[in-house]
């Protein structure tokens, strides 16, 4: 069995050389490595490029600039492994991660990850392994409204799922795994689970995950909705749907707390308001059940139209963070 690793690479030249090196000193031998350049302005091409000349196994893609999106969607396409897993090119694998994956025949494999900070101290443990016990159903709709977290590197996948069914990421700056996410629980007739973390995940200021958008899972929220509805699978989802409308909404009046005050936050939070109640289908309940206990907590304020105890709440949080 061959493993193909797609690392989307931008302006990351004095970290990615340590993504490689992880990689590289996989225990498993039987990987193929494919390093996407999604336009980089510094030198890390060149950093690629010198990895490439050493390694066979390594393959070295240049693209324009289109995001995270669009580079591990060439990365699927020049893949040829019967797995394929993705590395964001900061972060860095453990040496038994392919050789544990080498043991796997379902569709798809979640895996256990560590939040580290820059000097690889642990700042919290993600176990995916904790939902081993869902049935499919509940797994899938916990991923549609981020309660369970679908970042495409914490999960590898059949190529064959991928190619068969025609999955790919969007171009969603944030949030580009999510229809991707739901599509390959949709379609997968398997899913385990590695437990023990095999992944370092760096929580680096900069980095693509840390966006400054005010609204960053708006969009991927309707984008979702569009895809079911074109599948003909609306009615089956539409409460999950709702569930996950309302969870953009919460983040994104959460980002506004931290970034406006007085009147200013209280004409974006009301228009973000307006739009929630646009994108809501009020044909269907909300899927509370599958909502982020969080999320469940503010959505009665946020059905009522109340801004004052989401932005106290969001308020709170960040002070507490700080002490």
């Amino acid at each position: 069995m061959t493993i193909s690793a797609i690392v989307p690479v931008y302006n990351t030249e004095r970290l990615v050389g340590r993504c490689i090196d992880s990689v590289i000193a996989q225990t498993y031998p039987e990987w193929e490595l494919i390093l996407v350049d999604d336009g980089s302005t510094d030198e890390s091409f060149e950093v690629l490029k010198k990895y490439e000349s050493d390694d066979a196994r390594i393959k070295v893609i240049h693209q324009d600039n289109a995001g995270p999106g669009p580079a591990r969607n060439k990365g699927i396409e020049n893949a040829s492994g019967d797995y394929i897993v993705f590395i964001d090119s900061d972060d860095v694998i453990k040496p038994n991660y392919f050789e544990k994956l080498s043991h796997e025949t379902s569709d798809v494999v979640f895996i256990d990850i560590n939040q580290v900070d820059e000097d690889f101290n642990v700042l919290n443990e993600e176990h995916m392994s904790d939902y081993h016990k869902l049935s499919k159903d509940d797994f899938l709709r916990g991923q549609m409204t981020g309660k369970i977290l679908w970042g495409g590197v914490r999960k590898a996948v059949k190529s064959e799922l991928l190619l068969k069914n025609k999955i790919r990421f969007t171009e969603h700056k944030v949030g580009e795994e999510a229809i991707y996410s739901f599509l390959i629980m949709y379609y997968a007739k398997s899913f385990s689970f590695i437990s023990g973390s095999v992944y370092e995940y760096v929580n680096r200021a900069g980095s693509q995950s840390d966006t400054k958008d005010d609204d960053p899972w708006g969009s991927v929220a309707v984008a979702l909705k569009e895809k079911v509805m074109q599948m003909g699978v609306y009615e089956q989802y539409a409460d999950t749907i709702n569930a996950f409308i309302a969870t953009a909404a919460v983040v994104s009046l959460d980002k506004m707390t931290g970034k406006y005050v007085g009147g200013e936050y209280r004409r974006r939070a009301k228009e973000r308001l307006h739009g929630f109640r646009q994108e809501m289908d009020k044909s269907f309940p909300v899927d509370l059940k599958h909502m982020d206990i969080r999320v469940k907590v503010m959505y009665p304020f946020l059905r009522g139209g109340w801004i004052a105890p989401i932005h106290a709440a969001s308020y709170l949080k960040r002070e507490l963070k700080n002490k």
